[in-house]
């Protein structure tokens, strides 16, 4: 399925907050588990991820509106978006991500933004004959 067949509000919020599978996989956890505080370590195993891997993806989040964070012994995260705009964007994901996981995974994953190869390509050397 196309990337287009997605809403508006889908592609942007993709765009903007999922930059990884395991970014997808966490949100989806996340929301599908509203009242629940997360630690990285708890994120980390049931994701298969790190514990750094999954504590990173967590403060992306958490930086970005996304979660509600609580300092105990340890920092806890819980989807709680900052506007109620940020929540229904996120719950659209959340739905697309139901009924087309497959494309989902397809537009977080499409190489959409500049490679490290691009990057590298703009600081290689030409001679004056090769334009």
């Amino acid at each position: 399925m196309p990337p287009h067949a997605f809403a508006p509000v889908v592609l942007a919020f993709v765009a903007e907050y999922v930059h990884t599978l395991d970014d997808l996989q966490l949100l989806m956890a996340l929301i599908q588990s509203e009242d629940r505080w997360w630690d990285a370590a708890t994120a980390a195993r049931e994701l298969g991820t790190t514990v750094p891997e999954a504590r990173a993806a967590l403060e992306r989040f958490a930086a970005r509106n996304l979660l509600d964070i609580k300092i105990g012994g340890d920092v806890r995260y819980q989807f709680r978006p900052g506007t109620a705009e940020l929540r229904e964007a996120a719950r659209e994901v959340a739905e697309a991500y139901r009924s087309r996981p497959l494309a989902l995974a397809t537009l977080v994953t499409r190489p959409s933004r500049p490679s490290v190869s691009d990057f590298a390509d703009a600081f290689k050397i030409r001679r004056d004959d090769d334009r």
